[in-house]
């Protein structure tokens, strides 16, 4: 079986989430030392000084800098991070579901699962209740080269949430689709 995600990937990730909020809590150290040197530049200054309001206005306008810096940063790309990792985290240590069923297509439209960006794997199974083939979208990470999958393949695949984690291609090109119209 081809795995999907490895150690590296959780090592990658772990190291990555580090260097963001390594980076976020280095700016709001030099924010917290430019704002205590300012303050102290205000303390010493005489009562009613006209340069009173030249610490005011730094800190004010270092502020603004800094609240428009760590929200976005902190929200997109540390909030990618995080949500990544703990994806990984829940593909080592959750429940994972192993299918046997016939590929279909790739489906490319905007989908996030757990906030990771995914496209869709279409496959076909045989329903012996209902005796008739029945689509099942299992899912695949964005980050990752697709499969060598092709139509109409027999592939056995792992899934955790829904996600693909491993999978193998048991035989390829087994089964031929017909192209059905869809109706408008």
């Amino acid at each position: 079986m081809v795995n999907v995600y490895n150690d590296a990937d959780y090592l990658a990730v772990y190291k990555q989430k580090g260097k963001i909020f390594g980076v976020f809590w280095g700016i709001t150290a030099v924010y917290a030392a430019f704002c205590i040197a300012w303050l102290c530049y205000y303390i010493s200054l005489p009562y009613k000084d006209p340069m009173q309001i030249l610490p005011k206005l730094c800190v004010w306008i270092a502020s603004a800098i800094y609240i428009v810096f760590s929200f976005p940063y902190l929200a997109i790309k540390g909030g990618r991070c995080k949500k990544y990792f703990k994806m990984l985290t829940y593909v080592s240590e959750g429940l994972k579901n192993e299918e046997h069923n016939y590929f279909y297509i790739f489906e490319e439209k905007a989908l996030q699962k757990d906030n990771i960006d995914v496209m869709g794997c279409v496959f076909e199974t045989w329903s012996k209740k209902k005796q008739e083939w029945l689509e099942r979208e299992a899912y695949w990470d964005k980050e990752k080269p697709l499969p060598p999958f092709e139509s109409g393949d027999f592939v056995q695949y792992i899934t955790q949430s829904n996600m693909i984690l491993q999978y193998t291609i048991l035989e390829k090109k087994a089964l031929e689709f017909e192209e059905v119209e869809e109706e408008e």
